[in-house]
């Protein structure tokens, strides 16, 4: 396009058609002189800069037009082009009219020849384009900002080319920006799983795997990738953030470690124990073979609990544990050792395989041996034993349930032989504890329907003339069974916590008697009932025994309760308070089965005790046994020497009875002078005594 140039006073040249068409060009045009630096030409959008009509713009300069401080950006570039004599371009911010500001950008063509007389000015509105690139700037801005902050490592790449990583990634894997960026994503990735990562490439899709990545060391790392599209620099990229599961899956570890491990001492847990009999008893099963279970349990744990307390047994626990794991280890078989498992508290478990009756015998006297050694237990040697259960498949069970549960009751029966020994188990066990299962079931209801009675066994003096008390021996008078001994019955009453109503039942119906043996004629009537440690340690025990008295209108003297020596020795002060307040409202305390516990003699002088009952053991071998002579002489001066009475059990004949006067006895109990008898049999001989007595005395 030419324009010629004109003055300020002569007449403008218009080309109608052109004017209107450069009107609607999406392009602000402009002349300027280069003499006189005025419009000489312009399209109404850059008239409308200057708020002005094309005409009005004509003969203005630039500083009418845009305004002074643009005028002053813009000169530079003017005389730069003009300078130069060559176009130029340039980009900055404006306000366009009615606009919010925008972005345009200035093209300047010098025109004229030989020298530029005129400056054709082609303005751009490129405000989307900037838009678009800042938006794209800020994107990127905020993808670096989180690439750098981001904890896990990230990584983009084009059809398998890696463009950029993160900090994070670097460290992550060990390699620089260089050795990564350029190199294809395969190269980190351990062959074996390249065809997993070929697929998620492939696929286009957003996923999640877990898979390894290669560190520059060499070695793996467990890692998650995530993949995902992701437009950036105006082109589709795959973005992959990987997160390390090395702690993850370390947790993950430990986590199942302690699921199948017990925390104290490390060994194998139940649960990962019923895993373990599971496959031995299906190998063993295949190849015809067997193996044993034994089922260890402490026998002084508790003791070292309540002496030196819990961490101590922690400590106990621990050692037990190591000198079982190194035992198991040196007792290896053709290559299979014995496997060691810890049920929890004081229990142990240990699987023997492929064994023979022999070698289970050997073994569990090396097993016993084993354990015997002293521990030291902070400074302090603490000797230990164990009660054994031995249960073998396919003979003792042939399932994991059944061993455990056998070698479990083989366990329980050595505790009951005395401890610190091993037990095999046989079918008596089994009959036994099915026994056991059977009374459990049927206590509660005999409880309910008082199938229960007394039997009375009458303390005599040693002529057999003057009845000192009666012991009330209970019974259970059983539907099916007949009349069931204490025996029978207590230890399972012991076990389901119902001893102590079910003492409470006895003190309460033998004090019953005593009215009635009064009006008999025994006046200074008297029963003696047993006690168990349950029921002494019974909150408020003190309490229930001397309501029992009030109700009755009876005194403490009509009543003697039998204890252990065992129970008598321990440090509970509540339990002594207990004994203390009974004493003082004259109840009688005697020690049961005397010389079968451990008392102790410094205790026993301070205990508010009144008699000693001697052990039936000792009386029966007499008067035959030295030994056993010797021993209830011993008693009769122990008893003596703490002004204690004391009374012979188990007397059966008049030689027993002999040798016992003759040692100083004046009390006895046994079959010599009656059995057991029920209420109303007791009765008839309490009677009859008195009448035979009545009569002696008259003749």
């Amino acid at each position: 396009m030419i324009v010629k140039p004109v003055s300020a006073d002569s007449p403008h040249i218009t080309f109608p058609d052109l004017q209107a068409l450069t009107n609607i060009v999406p392009v602000m045009l402009a002349c300027y002189d280069v003499a006189t630096g005025r419009c000489i030409y312009a399209n109404a959008p850059y008239a409308a800069l200057g708020g002005m009509t094309c005409v009005e713009v004509l003969g203005k300069t630039i500083e009418h037009i845009i305004g002074t401080d643009a005028a002053e950006r813009v000169k530079p570039h003017f005389e730069r082009s003009i300078a130069l004599q060559a176009p130029i371009s340039y980009t900055r911010p404006t306000n366009l009219p009615g606009d919010d500001p925008n972005w345009i950008e200035v093209q300047l063509v010098p025109c004229g020849k030989p020298i530029a007389d005129r400056v054709l000015v082609m303005v751009f509105d490129i405000t989307p384009h900037r838009l678009a690139e800042l938006k794209s700037l800020e994107v990127a801005t905020r993808l670096g900002k989180f690439m750098q902050a981001s904890t896990e490592g990230m990584a983009f790449h084009v059809k398998g080319t890696i463009t950029d990583v993160n900090p994070p990634l670097l460290n992550m894997l060990g390699y620089t920006m260089d050795e990564m960026v350029g190199h294809q994503t395969l190269e980190f990735v351990p062959e074996s799983r390249h065809s997993q990562a070929k697929q998620a490439m492939a696929s286009g899709a957003e996923t999640t795997y877990e898979s390894f990545a290669v560190h520059k060391s060499g070695r793996l790392l467990p890692v998650e990738y995530s993949v995902r599209d992701f437009q950036s620099d105006d082109r589709p990229q795959r973005l992959i953030i990987v997160r390390d599961l090395t702690e993850r899956r370390a947790a993950e570890e430990r986590i199942r470690f302690l699921a199948l491990h017990d925390v104290l001492t490390g060994l194998p847990n139940r649960v990962q124990l019923d895993d373990h009999l599971n496959e031995l008893v299906a190998e063993a099963h295949w190849r015809r073979d067997q193996f044993s279970v034994f089922f260890i349990d402490l026998d002084q744990l508790k003791r070292v609990n309540d002496s030196l307390g819990h961490s101590s047994g922690d400590v106990l626990l621990a050692s037990v544990a190591e000198r079982l794991l190194d035992f198991c280890e040196k007792n290896s078989l053709d290559g299979h050792a014995p496997w060691l498992a810890r049920l929890g508290g004081d229990e142990f478990v240990v699987t023997l395989p492929h064994t023979s009756a022999a070698r289970c015998y050997q073994f569990s006297l090396q097993l016993q041996a084993t354990l015997q050694r002293p521990i030291d237990v902070h400074g302090r040697n603490i000797l230990i034993t164990a009660s054994v259960g031995v249960a073998s498949y396919p003979d003792d069970g042939d399932t994991p349930s059944q061993l455990l549960k056998n070698a479990d009751m083989a366990m329980y029966a050595a505790k009951g032989s005395g401890r610190d020994t091993t037990r095999f188990f046989d079918q008596s066990l089994a009959r036994a504890a099915d026994y056991a299962l059977v009374i459990e079931e049927e206590l509660g209801q005999a409880l309910r329907s008082t199938a229960f009675v007394l039997h009375y066994q009458p303390e005599v003096s040693a002529d057999g003339k003057r009845v000192l008390s009666a012991e009330a021996l209970i019974r259970w008078q059983h539907p099916t069974r007949g009349l069931l001994s204490p025996d029978e019955f207590i230890p399972v009453a012991e076990g389901l916590h119902l001893i102590v109503p079910i003492g409470q039942w006895v003190i309460d119906e033998a004090l019953a008697q005593i009215p009635r043996w009064r009006q008999l004629g025994w006046h200074q009537a008297k029963v003696a009932v047993n006690l168990s440690s349950n029921q002494l340690r019974a909150p408020g025990f003190a309490d229930t025994v001397l309501k029992s008295l009030q109700r009755l209108d009876l005194n403490g003297e009509c009543l003697e309760l039998e204890l252990t020596e065992r129970m008598l020795m321990s440090d509970d002060a509540s339990v002594m308070a207990t004994l203390m307040r009974l004493k003082q409202a004259g109840v009688s305390l005697a020690i049961d089965d005397f010389g079968t516990g451990l008392s102790s003699l410094s205790r026993l002088r301070n205990l508010p005790i009144e008699k000693l009952k001697i052990d039936k053991s000792f009386v029966l071998e007499l008067p035959d046994s030295a030994s056993s002579v010797a021993i209830v002489n011993s008693i009769l001066e122990l008893a003596r020497g703490l002004s204690l009475a004391a009374i012979a059990e188990g007397v059966e004949s008049k030689e027993q009875r002999q040798c016992l006067v003759s040692l100083g006895c004046q009390a006895m109990q046994g079959f010599l002078f009656t059995e057991p008898l029920a209420a109303n049999e007791f009765e008839t001989w309490l009677t009859a005594l008195f009448v035979h007595n009545a009569a002696t005395t008259r003749a």
